[in-house]
């Protein structure tokens, strides 16, 4: 059975956040005030700026919330941060990494930075996976959480506005069903998941006249309740409150959930599926009409229904890498999104769309399933699927009624079942119901990303304007159809302060004063290496990946080449996110040297990519229930339909054969429209 994640059951008044003992807490509380203590402006400082060097962890009860986080937790998790505060407290810790036989707390603040700067590159990975667990979420929090008036007080010295409320008389389109009791439920067909292949999926049923109900595990959210605070959003918005890694930390994974998944907060890129990665496909998978017109006519479909169209214009970030590619001689790339009168008028397109400009599968597929009949249950989570004699017939669901807090069985029977919980969700669903095809949870691909962020001598604000419209594919087949893509990221203060690189107190403080001026290039590799999802005791799915040494080069050469990018753009700075300094300043005489390209590029060999001494990110998942000819090598036939289940499809990023290369949206609704015109005459 598959159990959400919830506080310690032992909460006392005597454990803080009800999980922690006193003594744990205190070695928090001291750990993160390590990292953000209260320090002494620099000389002639305003009164703003001043404040944010004074202003302590403390002043804002960081470990308080903090703590809150990590007792969202499971028991197992939660374990071995217990173990952590235990090796922390005592001395043996303090021996190996500083040479002192003391407990941290009984150290003073010079030697407790020596501490965690030793902890953050320690050769244990446990330990590098410790330290990046606390400060990730403190710097968080610490840039990202709003006070009672509904701000960040270190805002002001970042240059960050704070978002204008959400409009009060907004319309909400779908009502979706209320369950207030225990319910069974009939239809036709159920799809589990709404996002890309979900909501497609349920549209394309709906409008030709099948009983359809859609079961979301997030939340109803649209344009009345975005609210854009970065801090509120990310864990509305965001399967397990956007906290999911891989399970050694090494690999931050982003994916939405929420009524539209994750197309309500991804960024509008709309690539189609390359045509020489779908021929690779074919012949992998052994399914040949992957290249034929039917497919291209779906996203010829797909492509209308969303107003898929080329960005009209560039904000300042994706501006600069343009230049860069276009002045280097290297491919320079206009993207396309699904966006309607999209006027660049905000930059908080990661935590939904207020202006209904984005045409995500809630204001589209959704909309068109809801008007045509649909029950959509939200706040639903699927536990297992009903099987009986090799055919399914529907799930069990246990949905949560928001307004007593009451949890409530939810029963649905139906001559169908489309599974598309994304390719983390679904194996894990199909393992708990007890699928035993190998390849389920197997094959995981990532897109890993890493970054290298400039900073430049004017405002740039990456948290303004249109999330991504410039590209280069200059790199993208440096060993036949594999390499990396250059493109940039949104940032807003939370994301930036949980992944800037802590070197001291006061650098960290002063990289993140730079904020606005930064501009940051991503190297989105496609990933010939795997990893897998599995189950834990609770269920719940585990992400364990590691980036693979061929797809590490790429990665390093990108790193590489984004520096120069940034020179090229007028940057005089690059860093990477690196735990140890890999960096670049442009000398006085404006000319960046070849020996110091070839300085950093041995930082960067050095410094290394292990798990958790370079963060990297991945938005893009797809490959852990891969579609294929043949059921020894496959998860799912050519039409989607799960091998030895009838009537049991999977219609989202799980059945890519490999990796895309490019971002998936659309070869997730390209091959989930394929897939309803067959699911159509099967019920």
């Amino acid at each position: 059975m598959a159990v959400t994640s919830q506080p310690s059951s032992k909460a006392s008044s005597d454990l803080a956040a009800g999980w922690l003992t006193p003594g744990e807490f205190s070695v928090l509380e001291a750990f993160i005030d390590t990292l953000l203590p209260s320090l002494e402006p620099p000389e002639g400082s305003s009164e703003e700026v001043s404040a944010y060097y004074r202003r302590s962890a403390r002043n804002l009860d960081v470990a308080r919330l903090v703590a809150e986080t990590l007792g969202q937790e499971n028991e197992d998790e939660q374990k071995k941060l217990h173990q952590l505060f235990t090796l922390l407290a005592g001395p043996m810790a303090g021996l190996m990494l500083i040479g002192s036989p003391h407990s941290f707390l009984s150290l003073s603040l010079a030697k407790r930075e020596k501490y965690l700067s030793a902890m953050a590159n320690s050769p244990l990975g446990q330990l590098r996976q410790g330290f990046q667990a606390i400060k990730r979420l403190a710097g968080f929090v610490y840039f990202a959480a709003p006070d009672v008036s509904g701000v960040n007080p270190n805002w002001t010295a970042l240059d960050y506005d704070a978002p204008a409320p959400p409009p009060a008389d907004a319309p909400q389109p779908i009502s979706p069903l209320k369950i207030t009791l225990d319910t069974t439920l009939d239809a036709d067909v159920v799809v589990i998941g709404s996002g890309a292949g979900g909501g497609l999926v349920a549209g394309e049923l709906a409008m030709a006249g099948k009983s359809v109900v859609v079961l979301e595990k997030g939340g109803y959210n649209n344009e009345s309740n975005f609210t854009y605070l970065e801090a509120q959003a990310t864990p509305e918005l965001y399967l397990k409150r956007g906290t999911l890694t891989s399970k050694d930390l090494g690999v931050v994974v982003l994916a939405g959930s929420t009524l539209g998944g994750g197309t309500v907060v991804n960024w509008m890129t709309s690539f189609r599926t390359p045509e020489e990665i779908l021929d690779e496909w074919a012949r992998s998978s052994g399914i040949r009409d992957l290249t034929g017109p039917g497919l291209q006519a779906s996203f010829e479909a797909v492509e209308k229904r969303l107003s898929v169209a080329e960005v009209a214009s560039h904000n300042r970030q994706n501006q600069l890498l343009y230049d860069a590619c276009v002045k280097m001689g290297y491919h320079a790339g206009v993207l396309r999104n699904d966006s309607i009168d999209c006027q660049q008028r905000c930059g908080f397109c990661g935590f939904g769309c207020r202006y209904g400009s984005k045409q995500s599968t809630m204001k589209t597929y959704l909309q068109d399933a809801y008007e045509h009949g649909a029950r959509i249950v939200v706040r639903c989570s699927a536990e297992r699927l009903l099987i009986e004699n090799g055919k399914a017939v529907g799930v069990e669901a246990t949905a949560l009624d928001t307004e007593t807090g009451k949890q409530h069985r939810v029963t649905v029977r139906a001559k169908a079942v489309v599974v598309a919980a994304g390719a983390v969700s679904t194996p894990a669903l199909l393992v708990r119901s007890g699928l035993d095809n190998p390849h389920i949870g197997r094959h995981l691909r990532l897109h890993p990303v890493v970054t290298v962020t400039g900073i430049y001598p004017e405002k740039v604000y990456a948290w303004k304007g249109v999330m991504q419209s410039a590209y280069s594919n200059e790199f993208g087949y440096l060993d036949g159809n594999y390499g990396y893509k250059i493109e940039v990221p949104p940032a807003h203060p939370g994301l930036i302060g949980m992944s800037t690189p802590w070197f001291s107190p006061r650098d960290y403080r002063e990289q993140m004063l730079q904020t606005a001026n930064v501009a940051t290039f991503i190297l989105l590799a496609r990933d010939k290496g795997e990893g897998r999802v599995s189950v834990d005791r609770f269920g719940e799915p585990v992400i364990d990946y590691v980036i693979s040494v061929y797809d590490r080069q790429h990665l390093k050469h990108g790193l590489r080449q984004a520096a120069r990018l940034h020179f090229a753009a007028g940057a005089t700075s690059i860093v990477t996110l690196h735990n140890k300094k890999t960096r670049i300043d442009r000398p006085a005489n404006g000319e960046v040297s070849e020996q110091q390209y070839r300085a950093y590029d041995r930082q960067v060999e050095r410094h290394g990519m292990n798990p958790n001494r370079l963060i990297a990110f991945s938005a893009h998942q797809m490959g852990t229930c891969r579609m294929g000819a043949d059921p020894k090598d496959a998860v799912v036939d050519g039409n989607h339909e799960v091998y030895g289940v009838k009537g049991l499809f999977v219609c989202d990023g799980s059945v890519f054969p490999s990796a895309s290369g490019v971002n998936p949206m659309l070869s997730i609704m390209g091959l989930a429209h394929r897939a309803s015109g067959g699911i159509k005459g099967r019920v």
